[in-house]
């Protein structure tokens, strides 16, 4: 059976060659120096000890980190992101990929498209096949897929600046209303647990809480699925009067949204949703609200 650190050099060396094949840049040296440093990461990987409880060796880590390093400063037509997918099996995930958030239709819809084809590349396993042929083709097409999500997101930056567009609800949440509406009317028996469908429709874990006799719906802001994670780490407390857990038809005032520090100390408030929707509409467009912030906000409140 192969092990997680011969499946790492087994794809650095396949990495090292696609490189060699389809990296440009006006000094082929430089071309030379990154497959020397992939092709160094895959002779250690298998071979050189793990220490510290380490997944994969230091020396791997260490030449694939100067790799990554070069690929960051010089444009090769290769993203240093490939490298994640590399080292994958032994660190346990691929890199990600997060939408981009752009206002403008085309541009969000550039980007769901190269969204769908990385999922499709990672569901169809190619990457654990036993054929080099196989492994080396989801490799090159998640490159292909990552380098115009680079060149894309460049794109969607100089947009999203545009005094027309500045502070504007990125495209692809707003596409998401009819599906949280949707999700809210199906889900009950409460209108806390419409909200957690809504949330659920734009992919936000959130949980029902109860403190002191007051309920409310909680979201980590790293959005962890793991609920004693969202309790303990900065979070926003949704709730409509002290309550989360009324029949929908007792709903009668709208959602409110909060943040809390780390240390559970209160921030500010975020925002209250629109006043006068059905409560399917109403837990839609708290729900759009919180995607909205945590977009722009949630790299300023890490957990550590």
């Amino acid at each position: 059976m192969t092990s997680n650190t011969e499946t790492v050099a087994r794809r650095l060396g396949i990495l090292a060659g696609i490189v060699q094949d389809r990296a440009h840049h006006p000094k082929p040296y430089m071309i030379d120096q990154l497959v020397d440093l992939l092709r160094s990461a895959a002779a250690t990987a298998a071979v050189a000890p793990l220490e510290d409880g380490r997944s994969v060796p230091a020396l791997t880590l260490d030449t694939a980190q100067e790799a990554s390093d070069l690929m960051e400063a010089h444009d090769f037509h290769i993203p240093a992101s490939i490298l994640g997918y590399a080292l994958a099996p032994a660190l346990g995930e691929v890199p990600p990929m997060k939408a981009l958030n752009a206002v403008a239709g085309q541009l969000a819809r550039q980007d769901f498209e190269l969204q769908k084809r990385r999922n499709t590349v990672l569901h169809g396993d190619r990457l654990n096949s036993d054929g080099d042929e196989t492994v080396a083709w989801a490799l090159r097409a998640l490159v292909t897929i990552h380098y115009k999500h680079e060149r894309l997101a460049a794109a969607v930056a100089v947009d999203n600046d545009r005094p027309c567009n500045r502070g504007l609800t990125p495209f692809h949440l707003i596409a998401l209303q009819q599906q949280a509406k949707k999700a809210a009317a199906k889900a009950g028996p409460t209108d806390g647990a419409k909200l957690i469908a809504a949330l659920g429709a734009y992919c936000i874990p959130a949980f029902f809480a109860e403190d002191c006799g007051v309920s409310y719906v909680l979201v980590g802001v790293d959005q962890t699925a793991d609920e004693g994670d969202a309790h303990t780490g900065p979070k926003v407390f949704l709730y409509s009067g002290e309550n989360a857990d009324r029949a929908p038809a007792e709903h009668d005032e709208p959602w409110t949204a909060a943040p809390y520090g780390r240390e559970g100390e209160y921030l500010n408030q975020l925002f209250t949703a629109q006043v006068g929707l059905p409560i399917e509409a109403e837990c839609a467009h708290a729900a759009l609200c919180l995607a909205a912030w945590l977009a722009d906000h949630a790299n300023r409140y890490p957990r550590v």
